[in-house]
């Protein structure tokens, strides 16, 4: 992976959450409240530990979770997060 532009994660409002456990985003200029932490099943590992550590790593920062989805069969884990601060 890659670090994620600002204006990629302004435009795509999704980031995964592998990204944001490996510090490759950086959410202080993120212009807007609302953002959606994505994290993918595999054959060999569940998304879900992924996705909720990095729940738990952005909720140090001021995000909160306001909904988990999963789509496409699990495959797809999406939390929507919403900043408190």
């Amino acid at each position: 992976m890659s670090f994620v532009s600002p204006q990629q994660l302004a435009q795509d409002r999704v980031v995964n959450a592998k990204a944001v456990l490996a510090g490759e985003v950086d959410l202080r200029a993120y212009p807007y409240r609302h953002l959606v932490v994505l994290a993918r099943h595999s054959w060999t590992s569940s998304g879900f530990p992924t996705l909720m550590a990095a729940v738990e790593h952005l909720s140090n920062y001021g995000w909160e979770m306001i909904n988990l989805t999963s789509v496409g069969e699990g495959h797809n884990l999406y939390a929507a997060m919403r900043r408190t601060a």
